[in-house]
């Protein structure tokens, strides 16, 4: 049986835009499918393209944190998302206590 691809929503109201994030493990790489109504998110995702184990290993020096300086803000979740749902798909995130905790938060407080 093969398993699902990994899917994950990214909310960011402070800009407004919400994105739908699909990682799907294909040989040694990860297929990125984004869709947003951000202009910027859909500019970064045709940028992006397949990435692989070594761009979810480390917070800087991959082809994620790369691209997304190109065309995000610093503040966008975007890259975050992906990286989640990468690691996820790869097993290096148990699936089990994600689907249990079900999202990871930034909270503004005063």
């Amino acid at each position: 049986m093969q398993n699902m691809p990994t899917r994950v929503t990214v909310d960011v109201p402070i800009c407004g835009y919400k994105a739908a994030i699909r990682a799907e493990k294909s040989g040694g790489s990860i297929k990125i499918d984004i869709e947003s109504d951000c202009e910027h998110v859909t500019q970064f995702a045709e940028a992006l393209g397949e990435i692989e184990m070594k761009d979810v290993m480390h917070i800087s020096n991959n082809k994620i944190m790369e691209v997304a300086g190109k065309y995000l803000t610093p503040s966008c979740l975007v890259p975050c998302g992906i990286i989640n749902a990468a690691r996820l798909e790869l097993g290096l995130i148990s699936r089990s206590l994600a689907l249990k905790k079900g999202d990871l938060r930034i909270a503004f407080e005063e």
